[in-house]
């Protein structure tokens, strides 16, 4: 499923929210960044019939 750009805003602000609760204020833009960056790093690699693996700490 592809995640266009509303539901990516969508995503950037609901996830903006929960970190505000715990106290960490990140800007609108910056969060955008986070989740578009790599939206588009996914969407990029998806075109070349690549995988993208992601790992958090």
């Amino acid at each position: 499923m592809d995640a266009g750009p509303a539901r990516l805003r969508d995503a950037a602000a609901s996830w903006n929210r929960l970190r505000a609760e715990d106290g960490e204020v990140i800007s609108t833009e910056i969060a955008d960044a986070i989740v578009g960056d790599p939206a588009a790093l996914v969407s990029s690699a998806r075109g070349q019939n690549q995988s993208v693996y992601c790992w958090v700490a």
